[in-house]
């Protein structure tokens, strides 16, 4: 039947012409940069030096397990191997791989800081400049053909996304603080009443500051 076929046909933004839902979207450290884009990096690292000579590098590094003996990667174990890979890389790639390598490194750690100014976002655009610049080392060493990968598009918005929401500030405002309010057993509607009650505490407090200010001017 219709009605069981899945897909949204009629979004629900449909009626606000001037919505960019595309906003909504925010960057995912872990599933895009980590268990995406760095997911990437490492199986392109292993075509050009084999599986079994990048983990005798890593291996030098005490203390170490090889890459391809993990079945199921974490994200932890992500950023374990993000930390060590460059100085595993030297040596092996010239130095324009080196550089598109560090240049994704380098994004990727700038991205986590847990607060950005105008410096800090001029060093993350920088960093995906050079990137760009350096990527078609892989297309000439015939590891890739194009660079037409979801989650490496994505990282073009991450500055846009930091300015306009700082994502994980509000992930940890609106779901892991009202989670820890509750008591862990459905904790959804929880949740919402907990964030509820923190809008309207909020909005009292703005309120009262407002009224104080009147009667400060009033006084005057």
């Amino acid at each position: 039947m219709d009605h069981e076929v899945a897909g949204i046909h009629r979004p629900f933004w449909e009626g606000f012409p001037l919505t960019n839902i595309s906003l909504s979207l925010t960057p995912d450290v872990l599933h895009q940069l980590y268990q995406g884009v760095f997911k990437h990096l490492i199986s392109w690292c292993q075509s050009l030096m084999t599986e079994a000579e990048l983990d005798a590098r890593i291996r030098t590094l005490p203390p170490a397990f090889g890459i391809s003996l993990l079945s199921q990667v974490s994200g932890k174990e992500r950023k374990a191997m993000a930390r060590i890979l460059l100085g595993c890389l030297v040596g092996k790639l010239p130095v324009k791989g080196i550089r598109a390598c560090r240049a994704i490194l380098d994004f990727i750690y700038l991205s986590q800081y847990s607060t950005h100014d105008d410096g800090t976002l001029a060093s993350l655009r920088d960093a995906l400049d050079i990137w760009h610049a350096k990527r078609d080392f892989f297309i000439d060493a015939t590891i890739r053909q194009d660079f037409n990968i979801p989650k490496f598009h994505s990282l073009l918005h991450y500055v846009e996304s930091i300015e306009c929401l700082m994502f994980e500030r509000l992930h940890i405002d609106f779901a892991k603080n009202g989670w820890r309010a509750s008591n862990r057993r459905d904790e959804f509607p929880q949740m919402i009443m907990w964030l509820a009650r923190q809008e309207k505490i909020s909005s009292f407090a703005t309120y009262l500051a407002w009224l104080e200010s009147t009667h400060t001017r009033r006084q005057r």
